[in-house]
């Protein structure tokens, strides 16, 4: 190959009709890039696409002399970029093979290849493994960096840093010596991902260190899918789940156990959907009991067919939870979301002092079973606790509306349909079951089913989490599975008891006088608030302070204004509020409650003295709690009100 400075050589040669290598050359420069894929059937360069950016900036170690690791990694970067353009997944490695040129030995030679904005760790090219292959005329050893696979139409940057060794020294006698090498990157196609013809096209996502996983029937235990294979089916109730692995853990291979302790939260797929309206929900106040629990009427809609638009009963809507966002489905946090490393109850509860404090406290967020739910904590923390994350994945606080999407799905042929078991443990621990189905509500009193069987409210903690209790199962024991929305271990647990779980929903601050177009409120009073600025609705004051409502529309639901709690025609299609009617009042002993035609579930809409909507009920609440108990309060730290995140890209 002629060397012209700063110049582009491309040539291309075809080995046995489905090898394909493409050399690109900069000549005075020390970096040459070589692609090669192989695969049956594959055409030309059709599925691999490798591009170099600022080619005329290639890397040099031309009259270098040793640095520090420090310096190194924040040397210039060579960057290239790797996309899959097919519908195959493409496994693929990238090698440094050094040219016959070379006299500088690779123990002397540092390197750091990451992916574009993460950090490097330098590490000596003699520690990567040597691979046997046949080398090119041109090449005398070859080493294997990075390893990967590529998804259908993604792409991943990669920042190449080489630098000599700070440890090398004159002794070494480098001087004089020449290291010329390529970048080799090879990538084999496999087989297409697993789709459910049933999802249209709404199959789970994977993205930004999310890792699919399956679940054993038996203990809970967690291995990696294989995505080629099948690890969901939404026919059969089993819900996709995937991971998000603790920092430093790698991913594993297809099947591979993943240790518990690796694991840092667990989601769960909610597919898109469109909805056939079976309630208008015209619920002005309260009416007489009906029973109303049906199967919900679910067809899977990809992103890119036309929206449905219904509005009475019989017409189908496309579900709003998919259409704020666009996309193909959301992932829930499969658990009430937990404070990493509290070892008690109170431990948990933890209300950052300000926005910066709440940023910073994103990193104690874990989503997993058997820990302690994160309570005590204003919406506006949660929100910011949320947005910051996993901002990649556009993770943010839930909205009443995703709630929404997770109970009629679980209300649908590919939930559970029926009543989702309380998780009744005291210390607010998640994951767990009560073992037996609740028959009253709250009473204020912990009944015992074996003294009052007609009247079985009971609740309690645990020695310790993780460990049965004589009123509730932990999550790995298989009976706790009567807790998830498709009664086994795929489905999303806590939506039935443990802790309330605050919504980023609140109701109009009426600033506007007619009760629709304001923002929403900040909360009730000076005391009793979101922490988010705004306008208090039970003294017309206005709070202030650094953490501002947020000005995008995705991110929460707004309620018209109202004094009552009953107005429930307030509810939007789709939130499992308005259409939950009729409401009425349940006496309970000392109680009266107002529930829901639905399992009984409690049911007190947002109103102007309680302005954000709470979702699922307590754990000693009883047949009060469930998938489609709501209930309100101030947007105030609360001792058992929690939050749950939301991840929808």
């Amino acid at each position: 190959m002629v060397k012209n400075k700063n110049k582009k050589i491309l040539y291309v040669i075809l080995i046995v009709s489905i090898l394909l290598v493409i050399a690109i050359g900069v000549t005075y420069a020390l970096w040459v890039m070589t692609k090669e894929q192989t695969g049956e059937n594959v055409v030309s360069t059709s599925c691999l696409n490798v591009t170099i950016e600022n080619e005329e900036d290639n890397i040099s170690l031309k009259n270098a002399f040793p640095k520090l690791d420090e310096e190194g990694l924040k040397s210039k970067p060579y960057k290239f970029s790797i996309k899959n353009n097919c519908e195959a997944y493409a496994d693929y490695t990238i090698n440094l093979e050094m040219l016959n040129e070379t006299t500088l030995n690779s123990e002397y030679v540092k390197i750091t290849l990451n992916e574009e904005g993460d950090k490097g760790v330098g590490v000596l090219l003699s520690e990567y493994k040597t691979y046997e292959k046949k080398k090119a005329s041109n090449t005398k050893e070859g080493r294997e960096i990075k390893s990967g696979r590529l998804k259908p139409s993604e792409e991943k940057n990669y920042e190449l840093r080489v630098w000599i060794d700070e440890d090398v020294t004159k002794e070494d006698s480098i001087e004089n010596s020449i290291y010329k090498s390529k970048i080799v990157v090879e990538s084999v196609l496999g087989e297409k991902p697993y789709t459910e013809s049933i999802l249209n096209g709404t199959d789970p996502v994977l993205d930004g260190g999310l890792v699919p996983i399956k679940i054993s029937e038996e203990d809970g235990s967690v291995t990696r899918a294989d995505e080629t294979e099948k690890w969901y089916s939404y026919a059969e109730q089993q819900w996709a789940n995937a991971v998000i692995l603790k920092s430093g853990v790698e991913d594993p291979g297809a099947n591979e156990a993943i240790e518990e302790s690796d694991i840092e939260s667990y989601f769960v797929w909610i597919p898109r959907y469109r909805y056939e309206i079976f309630d208008e929900g015209n619920y002005e106040g309260l009416g007489t009991k009906e029973e109303k629990e049906q199967i919900i009427n679910i067809e899977f809609e990809n992103k890119d067919e036309p929206v449905k638009s219904g509005t009475t009963k019989g017409q189908m809507l496309t579900h709003p939870a998919f259409t704020s966002f666009n996309t193909n489905g959301i992932w829930v946090g499969k658990f009430e979301t937990g404070y990493d490393g509290a070892e008690s109850t109170t431990a948990a509860q933890v209300n950052p002092i300000d926005e910066t404090a709440s940023i910073e406290a994103a990193n104690k967020v874990i989503i997993k079973p058997n820990v302690y739910s994160w309570r005590g904590i204003q919406v506006a923390k949660a929100y910011v606790i949320g947005r910051n994350y996993e901002a990649t994945l556009n993770s943010h606080m839930m909205k009443n509306m995703e709630w929404g999407a997770v109970a009629y799905l679980q209300n649908s042929e590919y939930g559970s349909h029926a009543s989702v078991r309380i998780n009744n443990n005291s210390d607010c621990i998640t994951g767990y079951a009560a073992r037996y189905e609740p028959t009253i509500g709250y009473t204020a009193t912990n009944e015992l089913c074996s003294n009052i069987p007609e009247a079985c409210n009971e609740y309690g903690g645990v020695t310790s989490p993780g460990t049965d209790g004589i009123y509730n199962t932990n999550y790995f024991n298989k009976e706790s599975v009567v807790a998830s929305t498709t009664n086994n271990y795929t489905g999303v647990f806590d939506m039935s008891g443990g802790a309330w779980e605050y919504m980023m929903s609140g109701i109009d601050d009426n600033s506007s006088g007619d009760g629709k177009t304001g923002k929403v409120s900040s909360g009730q009073n000076n005391t009793s608030n979101s922490g988010f600025n705004g306008l208090l609705t039970g003294t017309n004051e206005i709070i202030t302070g650094e953490i501002k409502l947020p000005t995008d529309s995705r991110y929460y639901d707004k309620y018209d204004h109202s004094t009552s709690n009953t107005t429930y025609n307030r509810g939007k299609l789709g939130d499992s509020t308005k259409e939950m009617g009729p409401f009425y009042d349940m006496e309970n002993k000392s109680l009266i409650r107002k529930v829901t035609s639905w399992y009984n579930d409690e049911a007190f809409l947002i109103c102007s003295d309680y302005p954000w909507l709470r979702r699922g009920g307590d754990y000693y609440m009883g047949a009060g709690s469930g998938v489609v108990s709501f209930g309100y309060d101030t947007g105030f730290a609360i001792s058992n009100i929690s939050f749950r995140l939301v991840l929808a890209f």
